[in-house]
């Protein structure tokens, strides 16, 4: 009876040993996976504290802390905590207060009349990764007009290049455009940054013309032949620029809906690059206008079909050609009913 009795004490010694051990390691897990969650609130609350501290430090006025401790090292010591508590908020993802505490900074910049436009730059980086609305727009705009302030037109026009990009990812094709305007507008502000300009004003253009934007008739044709301009004075571009004045003169056909208009065109580049006349796009540009004189579509399918198969067509060329046909079908009045597909058809298969 002894020994059963034995057994049993040390069996139940046993189990509870293990189940201490059981709660003990439970315990353990908990408190873990409690400290990984409550990382970022201790971050957060480290970060609340200096802001706290920094807000404090602008506020103080006293007469004998003043004794110690000079305007300009409040702002400093200020922007310091600021700059700190920013940089745990990041931590923690909390973008939004990131961007207010660097936006802190760049007002306190302001008061020890000093550049803003590092920290402008900082929270709008906070900013635009929440959102680009009110607070992000604000910070962008803020961030500009400092820099144009010290004359810093080329990184104004990056910012406004780096949001335009961003625009256009999320096809926010309107809003793409705008910035890529203001990039254009300050680095000619800013000068020698001819090949950047040209680059953006064949996207521009391009964006301009498929999404039908309003500007479109006024800038397209002007864009292109500053492209073609500019491709013009470099011997390795030279001949790349007799496509962009065919470009400009097939773009301001298809805006106005008037041959008359690329003939206008023809004596304009004749007399920067008189070689344009012998030119594969120049003889395309002619045939397009006495096909579209004439209204007689057959001829134009024909014109586009050679220039295919001598020279190739690229994607820009392609969608020109194409709506200069719909416009043709429409001068002609051919409706899709009488069977004929035109944009579809093998001949007019330019892409």
């Amino acid at each position: 009876m002894k020994k059963e009795r034995n057994n049993v004490n040390d069996t139940t010694t046993s189990n509870n040993k293990t189940m201490e051990y059981n709660n003990n390691v439970t315990k353990s897990i908990i408190n873990q996976t409690a400290t990984d969650i409550d990382n970022d609130t201790a971050l957060e609350h480290e970060a609340y504290i200096l802001v706290r501290k920094a807000e404090k430090k602008l506020k103080r006025k006293c007469c004998i802390y003043s004794l110690f401790h000079s305007k300009n090292e409040r702002y400093i010591d200020s922007c310091d905590l600021y700059r700190k508590a920013a940089e745990k908020y990041k931590m923690c993802n909390q973008w939004r207060k990131a961007g207010l505490c660097y936006e802190n900074c760049a007002l306190i910049k302001i008061k020890m009349k000093e550049s803003p436009s590092n920290f402008y730059k900082q929270s709008y980086a906070c900013f635009s990764k929440i959102d680009i609305g009110y607070d992000s727009k604000k910070i962008f705009d803020k961030m500009n007009q400092f820099l144009e302030k010290e004359g810093q037109y080329f990184q104004i026009g990056k910012n406004n290049e780096n949001l335009a990009i961003e625009k256009e990812n999320k096809k926010k094709y309107g809003e793409a455009i705008s910035f890529y305007l203001q990039a254009i507008k300050y680095y000619e502000k800013d000068g020698k940054h001819e090949p950047l300009i040209t680059k953006l004003q064949i996207k521009l253009a391009e964006l301009m013309m498929v999404h039908n934007h309003p500007d479109g008739p006024k800038k397209v044709p002007t864009m292109l032949e500053n492209v073609g301009n500019s491709y013009l004075k470099k011997m390795i571009t030279k001949y790349t620029a007799k496509d962009y004045f065919g470009k400009a003169i097939l773009s301001s056909i298809y805006y106005s809906n008037n041959p008359s208009d690329g003939r206008k065109y023809f004596d304009k580049f004749k007399k920067i690059d008189k070689s344009f006349i012998e030119s594969s796009i120049y003889t395309l540009c002619n045939d397009i206008i006495i096909a579209m004189e004439n209204n007689d579509i057959n001829s134009m399918k024909i014109s586009i079909r050679k220039y295919k198969e001598i020279c190739g067509v690229d994607e820009f060329l392609a969608f020109i050609l194409s709506k200069l046909i719909e416009k043709m079908k429409s001068r002609c009045n051919i409706k899709e009913s009488t069977g004929e597909d035109f944009t579809n058809d093998e001949d007019n298969s330019i892409q």
